[in-house]
């Protein structure tokens, strides 16, 4: 018995060591993983409301660009009168959909305008509703007067859509981070459009993350200057605390957003999890040795489950499945990681939403054609794609239209190309990679049937000649590329081969 007891002791003790040093690995590799997948969650939540911003300023160019036919509308004052009417009601009407916006502008190049054109939207420091104030005088500041005029000369130079740096607006009196656009038209400045959101709002934002009971984020520039921080003074350096861990991420306006955790508050489960694990050995060994055994093995398959299965997350294989059934803590652990799993799919599927769709037809655009080339380039390595066709198709009369009947036709036109497109091509993935051209990936049945559904193609495009409006007659051409063998050959050179078709069909039919 002392024999076959103190063998026992041994065993536990050395199985005990085993499962304490991979208990350590597992749940510091898990935790970084984990981590830098919560980060990022607070990340996209900052940038989304950034890029709200960036996509209402750019829908703003769009419209106000599209109304500007001729530089007579903002050199003849009874011309820029008109102008800036039509401006200033497309402002009011759309400047609740940016949230905490405190104010919106268009202003005009003061070199052949007069120098307070435009509109200026805001909020004062004593008043929190959008009221038109009278714009800048421009004749008053010096162009390198940032606290004035910063938010139109720095675009200007730049020809760059620009996030500012946090600025106090000495005009309104509202410390502020600004996103403008530069407008240049008929090879001329016309001016800026852009929106200033109240800085104290996002840094708001950011002082109430919490990923644990002492951890926070803070703010900074490209250089590593501190823009907000809970307790040092804006413009030093940050020095980092003992015992902390760094995470960095990239905001959509070019400031570090870093998170500061305390290695306390992540190794804290750890260390608990190693003093269960000491004490259910020692209540094994004292009395209950086979029950203890059976019920280990039942909690051990549960938290492999649970550790692939956030593994997989992490991985981002949102088809993961979680099988638990348990009535305890684990349970209710197992029905939090399955809760967790939706609000996460539901995240990323907006967020892919919002960045892989084309607002105009409604169809797939740039980043997701540039995504699926990833994709599609390792499945073809891998073998799981053989055979497979690109179809090019170019809205030939795109600018001709937009030129000489405004943008809004223009969009009718593609809106219309788009349809005929998809509705004929109904089985494969059609992209927008630029302004006048669609890209059809020919897959199964599509690739089969591909000179039927060109024809097909073609014959919806003839239809439409005989239309009213010149807008709704649609010349597209059209150039294909088939992929016998994906191993010989990327889908960018069969791209490549594609568009020297299409190019080769347009001067055919010209």
């Amino acid at each position: 018995m002392i024999l076959a007891l103190s063998g026992l002791v041994l065993c536990a003790f050395a199985f005990g060591k085993l499962c304490l040093h991979t208990t350590d690995k597992v749940v510091h590799e898990s935790t970084e993983k984990h981590l830098h997948n919560l980060t990022s969650i607070e990340t996209i939540k900052i940038n989304n409301r950034l890029k709200n911003v960036e996509q209402y300023v750019n829908t703003l160019n769009i419209a106000v660009m599209g109304m500007l036919d001729s530089l007579e509308q903002l050199t003849d004052s009874t011309h820029l009168e008109e102008f800036t009417e039509k401006s200033r009601e497309l402002i009011r009407l759309t400047i609740g959909n940016t949230d905490k916006a405190v104010a919106a502008y268009l202003r005009f190049n003061p070199k052949f305008t007069p120098p307070t054109s435009g509109i200026f939207m805001a909020k004062t420091s004593r008043d929190h509703e959008l009221k038109f104030l009278e714009p800048t005088d421009f004749s008053k500041y010096n162009p390198d007067d940032i606290e004035h005029v910063g938010w139109y000369y720095v675009p200007i130079r730049t020809k760059q859509p620009t996030w500012m740096m946090p600025y106090l607006n000495k005009n309104i009196g509202i410390y502020m981070i600004s996103y403008v656009i530069p407008l240049f038209k008929f090879n001329t400045e016309i001016g800026v459009i852009g929106v200033d959101i109240d800085f104290d709002y996002l840094t708001r934002e950011i002082a109430a993350i919490k990923l644990f009971d002492n951890d926070y984020a803070y703010l900074a520039d490209k250089s590593g200057n501190i823009l907000f921080h809970p307790s040092i003074p804006n413009g030093h350096k940050f020095t980092l605390p003992e015992n902390s861990l760094l995470i960095h991420n990239k905001l959509e306006n070019g400031m570090d957003l870093t998170f500061v955790i305390p290695k306390s508050s992540i190794t804290a489960n750890r260390d608990n999890l190693i003093k269960n694990l000491i004490l259910i050995t020692m209540l094994i060994l004292v009395a209950f040795i086979f029950a203890s055994l059976i019920f280990a093995n039942s909690i051990t398959k549960s938290l492999k489950q649970l550790t692939d299965y956030a593994n997989r997350l992490i991985d981002g294989t949102m088809s993961a499945t979680l099988n638990i059934t348990r009535n305890d803590e684990i349970g209710d652990l197992a029905k939090s990681f399955v809760n967790a799993k939706v609000r996460l799919a539901e995240t990323m599927g907006h967020i892919k939403g919002l960045a892989f769709r084309d607002p105009i037809t409604s169809v797939r655009n740039r980043n997701s054609f540039d995504h699926y080339i990833n994709e599609f380039s390792i499945k073809a390595s891998a073998g799981e794609i053989k055979t497979y066709g690109i179809l090019v198709a170019s809205v030939d009369n795109l600018f001709k239209i937009k030129n000489k009947f405004g943008n809004s036709r223009a969009i009718s036109l593609l809106q219309a190309s788009s349809k005929i497109i998809c509705t004929t091509f109904d089985h494969s993935p059609v992209f927008r990679v630029n302004e006048d051209e669609f890209i059809v990936i020919l897959m199964n049945n599509d690739l089969k049937d591909c000179e039927r559904l060109q024809a097909k193609l073609e014959e919806g495009v003839k239809k439409t000649a005989s239309a009213e409006n010149p807008w709704d007659c649609v010349k597209i051409s059209i150039g294909t590329a088939i992929c016998e063998d994906s191993q010989s050959s990327s889908l960018s050179e069969q791209l490549a081969i594609a568009e020297k078709n299409m190019l080769k069909y347009r001067n055919d039919i010209e």
